[in-house]
């Protein structure tokens, strides 16, 4: 295996927000085609990993769940459909994340011994904004066949290097890149503070 896959994660129903949140748009595009968009620069490919016939009008692959709805599903079936050693995913409702945090991530992944590159902020690990080798699927399948739906606890399963927040910053990265929305509220509150610069 080579190379580096990237995946955006849109399988959610979004129910709190009361509407597609992976279509709503920030900065005159929708938030999934800004993943997609922030992944390519570090990626042979992006695919959407969302239901069957939602997203096919935006022209990517979309590669659905294999088991049960939620992020961990969506991340094994990423894995069990990738040809790369390395893949990134990023949630498809982060929109203020950035090139730079992508760049970031991409440059831990070449250099590391370990399984996964997870960053950890304030608000504990972000899962969703992460790189895993596909070795990783193995352990994430049988978790997610005996009922596990946590991603978090199994980053104790694999090897896991850590980005911290200082990491981040130096870098030039804020770890409120990483905060996603899932409420009008949180809507309101990120494109109040959003700008074109990301």
């Amino acid at each position: 295996m080579a190379g580096i896959q990237g995946f955006v994660l849109a399988g959610g129903k979004s129910s709190r927000m009361g509407q597609d949140k992976a279509l709503m748009q920030i900065n005159g595009q929708p938030m999934i085609l800004r993943a997609v968009g922030v992944l390519r620069p570090f990626v042979d490919e992006v695919s959407l990993l969302a239901p069957p016939g939602r997203y096919e009008h935006l022209g990517l692959p979309v590669v659905p769940d294999k088991w049960a709805e939620g992020p961990l599903a969506g991340i094994c079936a990423g894995l069990f459909y990738t040809h790369a050693r390395w893949n990134i995913f990023l949630a498809c409702d982060l929109p203020l994340v950035s090139k730079t945090f992508v760049q970031l991530l991409n440059e831990r992944m070449r250099l590391t011994q370990c399984d996964a590159v997870v960053p950890r902020t304030a608000d504990g690990w972000q899962p969703l904004s992460a790189a895993y080798q596909a070795t990783c699927q193995t352990a994430f399948t049988q978790a997610l066949q005996q009922g596990e739906r946590s991603i978090i606890r199994l980053l104790g399963d694999i090897r896991v290097e850590e980005i911290t927040s200082d990491q981040m910053h130096r870098a030039g990265v804020h770890e409120a890149e990483l905060a996603n929305v899932n409420t009008p509220d949180d809507w309101a509150r990120v494109t109040g503070i959003s700008n074109d610069q990301r």
